[in-house]
């Protein structure tokens, strides 16, 4: 508690170096992301360039950015959702919300993979669902082809493409179509993702989305996205 507002939530460290907080003041709440050590803060700055040239209704906007003794203090509207790994209204969803949240990922995703970013660490953890699906914690995306320097990315392996877990493999457009198929497949069947008999027009899209070779996949998001909306218009579903 503090004279100018209040926090209201610790929602602790994250593996990155960066710890977060819900701080309400004048009425309104805000998510609050700041740096602990040096990886967060290399974090911290990595997720404002992605938000400066990025900007799309399903990607929770960065609204402020104060410079603390840790470095970045990043700011962003509160909302009031669950994370997808813990919702059960995803579960409980008719199938017309599904392919809507769906469509809601893939399509902020086309716009990150038009910016020149490839996305790490995507997973159901930074998925929030409410009414509609919101992305945050865009804080290890990259710009592509990111080199990969480690033994494999940070993440839910349930999410990662074979090429994370290569040192020196090259990660992409084809690395976040994996990812998004996974999460095509998360959001048909939360949380395990097995195969979608929910709704079996996209299971062809998805197996060709998780092609274990990255030269099956479709070659870009809006690729993946032209063939998901074909699957779609095959079904008689029309994309919302």
């Amino acid at each position: 508690m503090t004279a100018e507002g209040k926090v209201f939530a610790d929602l602790g460290d994250g593996e990155f170096g960066c710890r977060a907080a819900g701080f309400e003041r004048d009425g309104s709440r805000y998510f609050v992301k700041f740096a602990v050590h040096e990886m967060g803060v290399a974090s911290q700055r990595r997720a404002i360039t992605v938000h400066e040239q990025v900007q799309h209704p399903a990607l929770i906007p960065l609204i402020q950015v104060l410079e603390g003794d840790r470095g970045p203090i990043l700011v962003f509207p509160w909302c009031d959702a669950s994370p997808l790994r813990q919702s059960q209204r995803m579960r409980q969803a008719p199938l017309s919300d599904v392919i809507r949240a769906i469509r809601d990922v893939i399509d902020v995703h086309r716009v990150i993979d038009e910016a020149g970013f490839v996305s790490i660490d995507l997973y159901d953890g930074n998925l929030l669902y409410r009414d509609r699906v919101f992305l945050i914690d865009v804080d290890e995306y990259r710009p592509a082809p990111f080199r990969l320097d480690t033994p494999r990315t940070l993440g839910s392996t349930r999410f990662m493409a074979p090429e994370e877990f290569h040192q020196g493999a090259w990660l992409d457009s084809r690395t976040m179509v994996f990812q998004l198929g996974r999460a095509m497949a998360v959001l048909l069947d939360p949380p395990r993702g097995e195969y979608p008999d929910r709704c079996p027009a996209l299971g062809p899209v998805i197996r060709q989305a998780t092609a274990p070779d990255p030269e099956a996949r479709y070659p870009t998001v809006a690729d993946l996205t032209a063939g998901l909306d074909a699957a779609l218009a095959r079904a008689g579903l029309s994309p919302p």
